[in-house]
């Protein structure tokens, strides 16, 4: 096998909700995870060692979190394998799009056929890695509960157009969940009456709730300018895509979605038109 590419979508969040504080110090949340077309695209050729360059300015390839996917998997299964890391970088950097997630999990997709690692050992090797990132090795639409890793696969969402807008300033989730109020945890309804929903193949843009948007506003007093903006545009609704700071718009039609781009677009910030993610039969293709 000569190498593999891997496409490494971004998500949003379709509802985010806090139920209270768990002992291991994360938030118990009920989330659900949707795959967009837009994202990275990860690059992966055998290797006497884990090589490669980080695609993030200023990080070094040993706290890259794709690399350190390679080595952690690399110890699980005992292999004296290595492999070259090259990712064409789409999504933004600390954007809450979840795009070290996604790569990370690119890369356990691509070792687990290089390396010839079982699909088990695959999955612990994401787990330890992140609480989003177990999302990424079957990504389409799920429920997420406990700290976003417990994943219950749902039916894809009826098709949405999302324009994506991500204001200047970067917010980490460590950061948005530190600056959480108890009294912003919703406790998780709505995002379970939307499951329902979905299960029944209805899509109620008008329960999307995502409760650190106060908190990135705090934070960050230009989410809410990103916010009012999409609005003015069309969006339907407009909403925090994960921890922030970017957020999101929903519309029928790509005409809709160009549309609102174009207007949101002159205020300099960045923007991205896509739609939700239909999985893939096999996320890796052989060059």
């Amino acid at each position: 096998m000569s190498g593999l590419t891997i496409a490494a979508p971004a998500k949003i969040n379709l509802g985010l909700e806090v139920r209270g504080r768990r002992a291991d110090g994360y938030h118990e949340i009920v989330t659900i995870f949707q795959a967009l077309e837009f994202g990275d695209t990860v690059h992966l050729t055998p290797a006497p060692t884990i090589r490669g360059e980080s695609a993030v300015d200023g990080l070094d390839a040993g706290s890259d979190l794709a690399f350190r996917a390679a080595y952690e998997l690399q110890e699980r299964i005992g292999t004296t394998g290595g492999v070259h890391i090259s990712i064409d970088k789409r999504i933004p950097v600390a954007a809450g799009l979840a795009g070290g997630s996604t790569d990370a999990a690119a890369v356990l997709l691509g070792l687990r056929r290089l390396w010839n690692a079982d699909a088990s050992t695959t999955a612990e090797s994401a787990r330890a890695l992140g609480a989003d990132i177990p999302f990424f090795l079957h990504p389409g639409t799920a429920l997420g509960l406990a700290r976003g890793d417990d994943l219950r696969p749902m039916p894809p969402a009826p098709m949405r157009w999302v324009l994506l807008v991500r204001p200047h300033a970067e917010i980490s989730a460590r950061d948005a969940y530190a600056e959480l109020r108890p009294p912003e945890w919703s406790g998780g309804s709505a995002t379970l009456q939307q499951v329902d929903g979905l299960r029944d193949g209805d899509f109620m843009p008008q329960l999307l709730i995502n409760d650190l948007q106060p908190a990135a506003i705090r934070l960050v007093p230009e989410v809410a300018q990103v916010l009012r903006a999409l609005e003015s545009a069309g969006a339907e609704p407009a909403l925090l895509a994960g921890s922030g700071p970017t957020c999101f718009g929903l519309f029928p039609t790509r005409a809709a979605a160009r549309n609102a781009e174009s207007r949101v677009g002159s205020h300099g910030w960045w923007t991205q038109t896509t739609r939700f993610m239909t999985p893939p039969d096999d996320a890796a293709s052989q060059l």
